[in-house]
């Protein structure tokens, strides 16, 4: 089946994500519209804080988040303001990962955090996934 007449499918990468090995490939394939990438100014804060801490150089941080800004389209995490994702989440730093799916309404949020997201696991309608399992998706809907 044509991918134009399919559904988009839709996600949210996880920080660990949009710094990991992959990045290039699934940014490519959001400009390229293989699916609607979805985010917030805290994924955008966190990718930042994380950058620094790993020593990238200025320009290497400028031209990531450019990068993402091009092709995502972003949310408001903050508008979840209620919610029980806080009993299958453990990690506090991760609910804003989860707003941002659930705002922007995705199918998948994407991460290489199995412990504190396990994957293949659902909430509210979203698919937790790993990259690797992510990008089989996206690339068998494009064939």
């Amino acid at each position: 089946m044509a991918m134009d007449r399919q559904r988009r499918v839709s996600a949210v990468l996880d920080t660990n994500v949009l710094l990991g090995v992959q990045r290039r490939r699934l940014l490519i394939l959001a400009g390229l519209g293989a699916y609607r990438l979805v985010c917030s100014q805290y994924i955008i804060d966190e990718m930042r804080r994380v950058m620094a801490r790993l020593s990238w150089s200025q320009g290497a941080v400028d031209a990531q988040v450019q990068a993402i800004l091009r092709v995502a389209e972003l949310v408001d995490a903050q508008l979840v303001t209620t919610g029980s994702y806080e009993l299958w989440l453990h990690d506090p730093k991760d609910h804003p990962i989860m707003a941002t799916a659930l705002i922007g309404g995705v199918d998948y949020l994407v991460t290489a955090n199995t412990r504190d997201f396990p994957p293949k696991q659902r909430f509210a309608g979203i698919t937790v996934i790993i990259p690797d399992a992510f990008l089989s998706i996206i690339e068998s809907r494009s064939r």
